[in-house]
Formats: C-alpha cells, structure tokens, sequence
C-alpha cells in the first residue's frame, strides 16, 4: 500500500491537468484521464478515464472528430494489490522521454530554408541608420495587431508623442523637456534604432559589437510592460545622444513582425534588455558579468538566456553604474533613476479627471475610482469582444515554437499536449454564441491525432506552418462572426485585460452550463471542463505560451503559492470565477501602487457599477497583500478606503458581465 501512495504522488507532480493517456493491457486499447487524477482506496489504485461512446473501440474511432464529441466517462480500477490492469504511458516500449525526443527528431523536418541574408555595412559607415531605422520601423507597424492604441507603440521613436488624446490621460507619454528642445531630426530618429532580423545579422558581420555596447530593448507593441518601459528608455537614449555618449546604444525589436529573430536568438518573452558586446575592452564585459549576476536569480537564469535581463528600467541603473567614467560619465544620466525617478514612476497615473468626464462623481467612488466611466455601459457583448480578439490574437501570435531546443519551426511534444488541452478548453467553455464549437472541436481532434500519432513507431510532429492551417478554419469563423455579431467598440485598452476578459468568460460560462441555464440551438453542447482540469490547463498553457515575462512570472508565482483560493477553486466552478476576479483585482491594485498611484483605486468593479458588491470593513481584504508590501505603509486609496467584496454579489454581477446573453437574444 506505501509505494501506491507513492505512485499516486508521482503521478501527481508529473501528470499535464491529469490528462495522461493509459493502455489497458487485456486488450491494448488507450484511454485518457478525464481530468481527475488517479487516487487509491482499498488497496487499489483508480481512474477516470474517458471512452468513446460509439460501437467500436478501434484507435481510428476514438479520433475521428464525431467520436471526440460523443465521449463517456468511466472509473476504473488501473490496478489491484500490485497487479496492474492499465500501464501509463507504456506507449508501445517508450517512455515519455523517448516520444518527445523522437517528436523532436521528426520536427527537425519541419525546418525551412534559411534565406541568404545580405550583409549591408554601408549604414553603420555613412550615416544613414536612420533612413533604415525608419524603415523597419515603419514594416513593424503594418502588423495587423498593431491598430488603434497599440499603434502608437509599434516603433521607435515612440508615436505617442504626437497624440495628444494618451498624453491627456497618461503623462508619462507626453514630450519631455530634451525632445521638445530637440531640433535635429537625425538624433531624434536615432537614439533607438528599430532592428530587424537583416539588420541584426549585418550588425554581427560588420564588427558593431566590436566597437560598441548595444542594448537591445525585446518588446511587443500590445504588452503594457513593454508600453511603460517605452517613454523612460528612449528618454535616457535620446539624452545619451545629445551629450555625446557614443559608446553605447539602443536597439529594439519588435517580436511580433521578427518572430524568427526572436525565436532563433531564443528570447523567449517581453520586455527584455539584451547586452551584446564583442570588443576588447575587459571593463566593459565586466560590467555586463556585474549586471548579469546581480540581476539574475536561479530562476530567471533557468527562463533566459544569459545575457538577457528583465525589461525593468530600474536594471538598466545596476549596468550604467558599473561600465567605465571614460565611457559613460554618471553626469550624463543618473538624474534620468534619480531626481526623476519618483515623477517616472507617478507618471503612470492615470488621470482622474479624463476618467470621469461624463460621471465626475465617479472619482469619490469609495471602490474602483481608477475605472473609466465607459464601464457603466459596458455590455456582455462588448466584454465578449474583447475576449473574441484575444483568442484571435492567442491562436496567431502567442502559439509559436519557442525555439529554445534549436528548432523554431516546429513545436515541442510538451506544447503539444498543452495546446491540445487549451483548444479542448475553448471548446467546451466559450459561450455558444460566439460560434467556434465545431471548428475548436475539429482542431481539438486534429491534434490528438499528432498526440496519439506520437506514441506510434512511425511518431509524429507538428510543424508552425502546419498550425496556421489547421487554425485557419477557426480564425476564418472569428472573423465571420466577429463582423455579424461583434461589431462593436473594444472595452479594453490593453491586450492584458483582453486575456482577462477571455479567462472570466472561460470560467463564468462553464458555470453558468453547470448550473443548467444554457439554450442553444445547437444539437450537442459539450459539458463544461472540471473546475481542476481548467485550473491546470490555465496555468500550463499561460506557462508556456504567455509572452508577457512579468505576468507569466507573477502568474506562476501566486499560483505555485495557492494564492487567492486556488486550492478551491480546483474543486468548484463557482469559485473557478471568483478565483480570476480576486486575481485580477490583486494584479490592477499592485500595479497601481508600484506606480505610487496613491488616489487612484482599480478594485473592480467600482462601487458605481455595482453598489452592493462591496461593504465598508475595518479589515483589510487579503488578496490586495501584494500592493500592501509595495507601499509599505504609504498612502493607496484601495488599502486606505477598507472595503470587503459580497462574492455572492461579486457572482451576480461577474456572470451578468460576461455569461448572461443581456443583448443577444
């Protein structure tokens, strides 16, 4: 009985959302977990496992996409006083490592051509970077992601600065004082210069790192962090510049149009500051090896490669300090982390008076006065707009081969098994209105395919390329509903609180069919994923997939922690929603008081939207700790004005955002 408790551990710290597949050895059949893990009793240990529900039993059955609808659930006895009736991932000889290694192997297949890329020297001789610069700069923002807001981030130098609408709300990207006295355009468009893969390769071939230190910013047009980071290092870049400073320099790409530079030099999230210095000077490398060991701990040296840091502007302050006076005088930028740090950081305040020029009553909203006054007229359908991008832009964008085994063109048979169950996922838990049931359901099914494929002699692979065609069904189907049904304003600003709203409508629906208050047309609605299975596939494909460094690390952190009711919400759908909501509300009001944010309250919602989902307390509400250890006993408007959430209130309203048809009947 000890070493069943053992394997049960086992199984535990190995399993993917307990979806493993097992063979039962009478007859050779596989069947997969169901999402519960195998637990013992009475000297057996059991499982769920899941059937397929029609007459036969063979593998082509159990794939075939009508069969994948129409699955059963069993519980099973695996084994018996030490005598196993299934064996886990026997996978005909294999063990698992052996799968994801030929899997590997097979996908080397997968590898494209690389073109012959051109080596131009002529612009790091002859003055002309900026032409190029501007150049790449310009291809970055016809991405098609890159509209309305974001479009103002996709390049340096940063186009915000001539919007006068985000500089009314957000100062930290109106012109600052060296860029309005700035007349040559050349320094301008200089001070960072916009790289893209050809440019990268000339810049190795023609000795730039050879005489120069360049830090390259990595960043993403629709990543807040990345927008935040934006004004702070083309400041400090520009002023370099203007005082001489020619040692050092600044690049930037932009991952979404230079995915395979970004893949191929395996950085593999955003912001980063990557250091890339060749030449001789021994105090230099001394420098970057400074900033390397203080910056990294065990973690981040195991998440990135070593010398790419965290895209924090305060880490650029350790390097600046340690490379030599003859090169970089602390006269010409450490005004830039001091004196002026504490107004930087404010600066990323939102305005209260441009938030609530329709209601300027809502700015004394004892909860929630950092919310725009728009949120009162916010409907389901707008709130499932923003969830309908998001998972346009998860399945172009996020969805990628990290490369970091070398192969950037094709996936991992560990992200395999996460994609699989994040598609599973869409599929039994978007509302049925958005439309995407049946073609989910047939990507679903074409990868189990590769999975079960996998564990066959011949193995399998899947290539990126091959992922763009087997999504395009379903991005085709995105986009014919989106123009039908959806045709309306975005309510999110940022694509961080579009992956909010596509997780709360996750879990607000699979509550909502739990509790059998669904109609649909449709002939079959699949049932909900378990509150454990949608905990699970949340975390591993955020863990694998979410580009943003900061909230994939901050995710991950609170969710190893059991933070915010975890442990409970893998038992019960209803608290999987509120799990999301206390979460969400954690990150808002830690980011607000990292910004010293002090009269602006992003609890949500704001007591105006719904004024008895909050009751004045004398305690404090233990899932904004996070913010209370970054103002330490400063001033925040959300610690000082003590309120306690109603969660049954809090329910209502969360399934009335983002479950309840309001206007779509």
């Amino acid at each position: 009985m000890g070493w069943l408790k053992i394997l049960s551990l086992v199984l535990l710290q190995n399993s993917l959302a307990c979806r493993r597949w097992w063979r039962r050895k009478a007859d050779g059949l596989w069947l997969r977990e169901a999402g519960k893990c195998p637990w013992t009793g009475g000297g057996s240990l059991w499982g769920e496992l899941e059937v397929p529900s029609g007459p036969s039993e063979a593998a082509d059955t159990w794939l075939s996409s009508k069969a994948e609808s129409g699955r059963i659930t069993i519980t099973v006895e695996l084994e018996r006083d030490g005598v196993a009736a299934y064996e886990l991932n026997a996978f005909e000889g294999k063990s698992p490592q052996d799968i994801a290694d030929r899997f590997a192997e097979l996908g080397r297949r997968c590898s494209k051509a690389k073109p012959r890329r051109t080596v131009d020297c002529g612009p790091f001789r002859e003055g002309t970077l900026h032409t190029l610069s501007n150049k790449i700069g310009e291809k970055a923002c016809q991405h098609p992601e890159a509209k309305d807001a974001r479009a103002l981030f996709c390049r340096y130098p940063p186009r915000f600065y001539g919007h006068a609408g985000i500089c009314n709300q957000y100062t930290q990207f109106c012109p600052f004082e060296e860029l309005r006295m700035e007349s040559d355009p050349s320094l301008i468009d200089t001070a960072v210069i916009n790289v893209d893969a050809e440019m990268f390769h000339s810049m190795e071939e023609c000795g730039v790192f050879q005489r120069e230190l360049w830090i390259f910013k990595v960043f993403v047009h629709w990543c807040p962090h990345c927008q935040q980071l934006m004004p702070l290092l083309y400041r400090l870049a520009l002023v370099l510049r203007q005082r001489g400073i020619r040692a050092l320099r600044f690049g930037a790409v932009n991952c979404a149009t230079e995915h395979e530079l970004c893949a191929a030099q395996n950085w593999p999230g955003h912001p980063l500051l990557i250091a890339r210095y060749l030449g001789p000077d021994r105090a230099v490398h001394d420098a970057i090896e400074h900033w390397v060991d203080v910056v990294k701990d065990a973690q981040l040296r195991q998440m990135l490669p070593r010398y790419a840091l965290p895209g924090e502007f305060p880490v650029l302050k350790i390097l600046l300090e340690q490379l030599p006076s003859s090169m970089l005088p602390k006269s010409s930028w450490s005004f830039l982390f001091d004196a002026d740090a504490e107004h930087a950081q404010s600066s990323g305040c939102a305005n209260l008076t441009a938030l609530h020029l329709e209601h300027p009553e809502g700015a004394d909203d004892r909860v929630g006065n950092g919310w725009h006054d728009a949120e009162r007229n916010f409907t389901t359908r707008r709130r499932w707009t923003d969830a309908m991008l998001m998972l346009r832009h998860v399945l172009q964008e996020w969805i990628a081969p990290l490369g970091d085994d070398g192969n950037a063109d094709a996936f991992s048979h560990g992200q395999l098994l996460i994609m699989e169950s994040w598609v599973e996922l869409l599929a039994r838990n978007l509302p049925d209105a958005f439309g995407l049931a049946d073609p989910l359901q047939e990507l679903q099914s074409a990868l189990l395919q590769r999975v079960r494929a996998a564990q066959r002699p011949e193995g399998s692979s899947l290539c990126a390329d091959e992922w763009k065609l087997l999504t395009a069904p379903v991005l085709t189907r995105i986009a014919e509903v989106g123009q039908r049904d959806f045709v309306v304003a975005s309510a999110c600003a940022s694509d961080t609180c579009r992956m909010w709203s596509l997780l709360h409508t996750l879990a607000s629906e699979g509550f909502r069919r739990e509790q059998g208050e669904l109609s649909s047309k449709s002939e079959l609605i699949l049932s909900p994923s378990s509150p454990d299975v949608m905990m699970q596939t949340v975390h591993d494909f955020l863990e694998q997939f979410f580009k943003c460094h900061y909230c994939r690390r901050h995710f991950l952190k609170n969710f190893e922690a059991g933070s915010f009711g975890r442990d409970l919400a893998k038992t019960s759908r209803r608290q999987v929603v509120l799990y999301f909501w206390r979460f969400h509300n954690a990150v808002s009001v830690r980011v607000t008081a990292w910004h010293s944010c002090n009269t602006t309250d992003r609890r949500w919602p704001p007591s105006s939207v719904c004024p008895r989902c909050w009751e004045q307390t004398a305690d404090d509400w233990p899932v904004l700790s996070e913010a209370r250890d970054v103002v330490r006993g400063g001033a925040s408007r959300a610690l000082d004005l003590k309120s306690a959430p109603n969660e049954e209130e809090i329910l209502k309203f969360l399934q009335s955002a983002f479950a309840e048809p309001d206007d779509l009947s």
